[in-house]
């Protein structure tokens, strides 16, 4: 599950929205130079998805267990380990507009400064979305 939370950054003012982690049927990554977010549904993904979600041992998500287990039990194809489903999902993702490369590890980023996390302040905006 992810969260979009509200933030103000003490560096320049600005008030903003970071969006993080993915949902039960998408995953989003940030700019590891701008913090842009790029989400992709696992459909999309098709087997890279289906080869991480077929060695995981249990659901992805406890909304899509159902699914996940015909997937582990059925997918042909093989597994993928967590490193190499986030290999492949950068890979996929290629690079963002400003020339940096979306990552899972990638900070978010104040859209007006690039300043992170430790220079901000929540504005008590907050939601959890799937």
């Amino acid at each position: 599950m992810g969260s979009a939370t509200g933030y103000e950054c003490r560096s320049c003012g600005a008030r903003f929205q970071v969006e993080e982690g993915g949902g039960f049927f998408f995953d989003l990554l940030h700019c590891d130079a701008c913090g842009a977010t790029w989400s992709i549904g696992h459909e999309e993904l098709g087997d890279a998805h289906l080869g991480y979600v077929k060695g995981l041992g249990m659901p992805y998500a406890m909304a899509r267990a159902e699914n996940d287990a015909r997937i582990q039990r059925e997918y042909p194809g093989p597994v993928l380990s967590e490193a190499e489903y986030h290999a492949a999902v950068e890979a996929r993702a290629g690079r963002c507009l400003c020339g940096g490369s979306f990552r899972y590890t990638a900070p978010a980023r104040c859209p007006t400064c690039r300043s992170t996390v430790e220079q901000w302040t929540p504005t008590g905006e907050q939601m959890f979305y799937d």
